[in-house]
């Protein structure tokens, strides 16, 4: 059965993103966790780095990852920056298997954030740790931006 390792992005003193009460770390290890529910149904064993608010080093989880001998790596965060929508990385040296996973899921992602107006801001490259250091074909998510968070407060009360 193949291996799928979704990471949670950020955790324990780490918090990412900040914004209305809302911190990045919390927020993608719920999506995170939906993902592995909505994948568990097909033939794989889907893994998280974390399922806790720990903290753990970029490398750990990348090791964890080829330690599982994981088909496929799945990092989850929110863009600190200014601006809207979504985007999506693989590694500057992304092999052709790296890259055609990374395209379907981007479609899959930017669909659904579409129908909901935020933009697709595409497909890019980086030397992210989790592209970098995982043996196998591997995706960040950057899901929306911090700014977005201001939509999830609480409208007050006067």
């Amino acid at each position: 059965m193949a291996v799928i390792v979704i990471d949670p992005g950020h955790g324990g003193s780490d918090p990412g993103a900040v914004g209305y009460g809302l911190r990045e770390k919390d927020l993608t290890l719920d999506i995170a966790a939906k993902t592995c529910d909505v994948l568990r149904p097909y033939a794989a064993d889907v893994y998280m780095t974390r399922d806790t608010d720990v903290d753990m080093e970029l490398a750990q989880r990348a090791a964890l990852a080829n330690r599982l001998g994981a088909a496929y790596c799945l990092s989850i965060h929110i863009n600190a920056g200014g601006g809207t929508g979504f985007e999506s990385f693989v590694h500057v040296n992304a092999g052709d298997r790296s890259l055609a996973l990374g395209n379907i899921i981007h479609r899959r992602v930017s669909s659904f954030y579409k129908s909901s107006g935020f933009v697709d801001r595409g497909r890019k490259n980086a030397d992210f740790a989790m592209l970098r250091l995982t043996q196998m074909p591997a995706l960040l998510l950057e899901n929306l931006f911090g700014s977005f968070l201001s939509w999830l407060k609480p409208p007050s009360i006067t």
